[in-house]
């Protein structure tokens, strides 16, 4: 789902979608130990994810460690990987320590040497970044589509797409090619749902997937698009893109579990991306139709 990675506040690229260093002084820092230096984050303990968060935001530190603490623990057992992550909770004060760009989405950040990261999370939801899903909503209920809930629960199952990032850049899944780490990040986050049972929130994922497609349907685009950003994907672009791979991941994750994952990994590093991109079509040959949603043929 888009992140401050992808854009700013106004809809422009962030300065790592600008190919800047993340840890150049228009950027946040690239490792996640020294983001945390000049920050006190009270700890929340626990062994398999823990969590820090600033003053005032225990309770929502716990509740979204409790939420992350299964689905963690199912994907280091099914990627045979440590994959130590950290959850940060972070106010509005403390968010602009860690980061440069505005508050409120949730982003990951993985440490130099790819051993451990850090998944921030704003304390709050602020009108300001809700009001910014103004257009899809209105889209979307124009298509009749109406959101399944208030936005806040759509901003915090980006959570779940971000701790995706997470794991696999730590599991050896990352690709850099931009859609397939996107797609590979909401794929590992509604697998990991499949896998601890939580049918609830698969249907609650599946309903903001359909409204966020149905919202943003006006700025269907190809996948060249997504890769290069800077000069062609805005806040609403980027938005219709998430939705459609999150639709993808649903549909794959119910066929595939974790064997689509673990047999990706396998055919990494890829020569070149248009070679990774035939691999996906060995690998699985429903991405081959699944192409023609944005406009490109694998042959």
């Amino acid at each position: 789902m888009p992140n401050p990675r992808r854009t700013r506040q106004d809809g422009r690229p962030s300065a790592a979608a600008d190919g800047q260093p993340v840890g150049s002084p228009t950027g946040a820092p690239a490792n996640p130990a020294a983001a945390l230096t000049g920050v006190y984050l009270r700890p929340l303990r626990d062994d398999v994810l823990p969590a820090r968060h600033s003053a005032g935001a225990r309770r929502r530190a716990a509740q979204i460690q409790a939420f992350l603490r299964p689905l963690h623990e199912a994907a280091r057992a099914a990627l045979g990987a440590e994959a130590d992550v950290t959850l940060l909770v972070v106010d509005s004060r403390d968010w602009y320590k860690l980061a440069r760009y505005p508050y409120g989405l949730p982003f990951a950040r993985t440490a130099v040497g790819g051993r451990q990261a850090n998944v921030i999370v704003a304390a709050d939801h602020q009108p300001r970044l809700l009001q910014r899903f103004d257009g899809a909503m209105l889209a979307a209920a124009r298509a009749g589509v109406s959101a399944p809930a208030q936005l806040g629960e759509f901003v915090d199952l980006m959570v779940g797409h971000e701790w995706g990032h997470a794991v696999a850049n730590l599991s050896g899944l990352r690709t850099r090619l931009k859609w397939l780490d996107e797609l590979n990040a909401t794929y590992l986050f509604v697998q990991a749902l499949r896998a601890t049972g939580q049918r609830d929130a698969l249907l609650r994922l599946t309903e903001w997937s359909r409204w966020q497609v149905a919202g943003t349907s006006a700025e269907a685009g190809d996948l060249a698009a997504f890769e290069y950003p800077r000069n062609r994907a805005g806040w609403e672009r980027l938005l219709w893109y998430q939705g459609v791979f999150a639709e993808r991941a649903l549909d794959l994750s119910e066929r595939r579990g974790w064997g689509y994952l673990t047999e990706l990994r396998s055919a990494l590093p890829p020569a070149d991306r248009g070679e990774l991109a035939r691999k996906l079509v060995e690998l699985e040959p429903s991405f081959r139709p699944w192409f023609a949603v944005f406009g490109r043929k694998v042959g």
